[in-house]
């Protein structure tokens, strides 16, 4: 993932729900597949990806905002893909 401050490549492990940028410190939130959508840059075409409910995301290469459109938004809860967390996942 890339942090949202540095814009610097971050690698965490499998699993992690949060990982500091240890250039600037800066805590960011790892997204699951089922929370994370794409769209294409409006400028650049640099394929983006941005969590849903956004109204909009900016490009990290020529750094123009691309709008979420409606065929971007989030899909119905009766189609999204990711199995429902087990009870062993929840920490004690």
């Amino acid at each position: 993932m890339v942090c949202g401050s540095c814009r610097r490549l971050l690698s965490y492990p499998q699993g992690a729900t949060r990982v500091k940028c240890a250039c600037c410190k800066t805590v960011n939130a790892v997204l699951e597949a089922h929370q994370i959508g794409n769209v294409k840059c409006r400028n650049c075409k640099v394929l983006l990806m941005y969590p849903y409910g956004a109204p909009s995301v900016k490009c990290s290469c020529c750094h123009s905002v691309t709008g979420i459109g409606d065929h971007n938004r989030r899909p119905p809860l009766s189609i999204q893909v990711g199995p429902p967390p087990r009870s062993s996942d929840f920490v004690r």
